[in-house]
């Protein structure tokens, strides 16, 4: 989850370009500019990773050689079990970690906290001069040797997993088999996710679609163009040969057979080429009408791209609400996943959302009788019964139904 570098003072301006993004020419394939705009920095003091650099080295004492690790990188990435949880809790993970390196090497030591999403995994750039005092000259200079020790480095992981599990309620790692905490709207969120994700596979269908229709829009008028011009040489031709017939030049016999044996061929080529020309253009006006409704569609699912990327957010905003009321008026700072699955069926059951499904029917009452069985569920016994009697209604009728459905109408 964290990899430390050490790294020299001349590798400093290199890394502060990667970490600040100061260049759209990225050697690193996996970033994707479109992105950018997401990544967080956690030192936003008006300054750069540089000049804080410079102004620490100035402030404490550092030997001018060249090897001299003189900055410390951490990078950490966030773990598995967040990867698709709300971007207010994976921001809540990076600055919880950048607190924690803060306090494990002063603040006044740190020079870079950057957060990375536009990478494929987000991840965490901290980087610090690593700074220790000097008892014998009683001054501050910068040691990594000292400050970045075997066994700081043995115990870091532990020491940080104890740290996030602290100040985050929803860091459970090996509590709930290494999942996010959930609540009850998660399986709405995960929803949202997933036709988040297949509508970007549709755009990206409908782009491709788009550049195919212009490749051959390209081939199309390119063809057209030989055509005109093939046109015109033979009315360039058939103007030469009418003064050559007409003016004052004597022709033989021979020539003029073969003048008309010429002019035949140009008059048969300039029957096909325009015949050639119709279906071309027929062609383009088909391809063109295609590629309009294309675009068409393109801007609904964009339209609709949009939509539903801002419902997400809305829903996350509503996910992390919940999560603040649980914890701070009503001191929940967990929730069983049995219960999370109970109380998700009794809400469709209050609203009257009711599935047509007979398998998802009998996953509604296997869910609300596990809970109805477990004695610590918070869920009122009264409740459960109810939602269960409810369901078992529901598929009843869904039965009926479908065997009125089978037998059909009586003769």
């Amino acid at each position: 989850m964290a990899h430390l570098k050490k790294n020299t003072r001349g590798a400093v301006p290199g890394l502060a370009v990667h970490f600040e993004r100061k260049t759209d020419h990225h050697t690193n394939k996996e970033i994707d500019v479109s992105k950018t705009y997401l990544n967080q920095d956690l030192m936003a003091d008006g300054s750069d990773m540089l000049s804080r650099f410079n102004e620490r080295l100035n402030d404490v004492y550092c030997m001018k050689r060249d090897d001299v690790k003189a900055l410390a990188t951490w990078i950490v990435t966030l773990p598995e079990e967040l990867s698709e949880a709300p971007h207010d809790q994976q921001s809540a993970f990076f600055e919880a970690t950048s607190n924690f390196l803060n306090d494990h090497y002063g603040q006044e030591n740190a020079v870079a906290a950057v957060v990375h999403y536009d990478e494929t995994t987000p991840h965490l750039h901290y980087a610090f001069v690593p700074v220790v005092f000097d008892d014998k000259k009683s001054r501050y200079k910068v040691s990594a040797k000292e400050v970045l020790t075997r066994h700081d480095l043995q115990t870091f992981h532990d020491d940080l997993d104890q740290h996030l599990k602290k100040e985050l309620p929803f860091y459970e790692q090996g509590v709930l088999n290494n999942k996010t905490l959930p609540f009850e709207n998660v399986a709405e969120i995960k929803k949202y996710n997933d036709q988040f994700n297949a509508l970007k596979n549709e755009l990206a269908d409908v782009e491709e679609n788009i550049r195919a229709k212009q490749a051959v829009l390209k081939i199309t008028d390119q063809a057209l163009m030989e055509v005109d011009l093939a046109e015109k040489q033979i009315d360039d031709f058939k103007q030469a040969l009418s003064k050559n017939l007409f003016g004052k030049t004597v022709l033989k016999p021979d020539d003029l057979d073969r003048f008309k044996s010429v002019l035949a061929t140009m008059k048969k080529a300039t029957l096909q080429s325009n015949h050639e020309t119709e279906e071309l253009k027929q062609t383009l006006s088909q391809v063109k009408a295609q590629l309009a409704d294309v675009q068409v569609n393109y801007q609904d699912l964009k339209e609709t791209h949009q939509a539903l990327q801002k419902r997400q957010r809305e829903q996350q905003q509503m996910d992390y609400a919940m999560r603040d009321l649980l914890k701070n008026d009503y001191g929940v700072n967990s929730m069983k996943t049995s219960d999370v699955n109970a109380r998700y069926v009794l809400y469709k059951l209050d609203h009257e959302e009711l599935t047509k499904n007979k398998k998802t029917a009998n996953s509604w009452l296997k869910a609300l009788m596990i809970a109805r069985e477990d004695p610590d569920t918070k869920i009122s016994p009264t409740r459960l019964d109810r939602g269960i009697e409810q369901v078992k209604a529901l598929i009843n009728r869904i039965i009926e139904l479908t065997r009125d459905l089978f037998k059909g109408p009586s003769l």
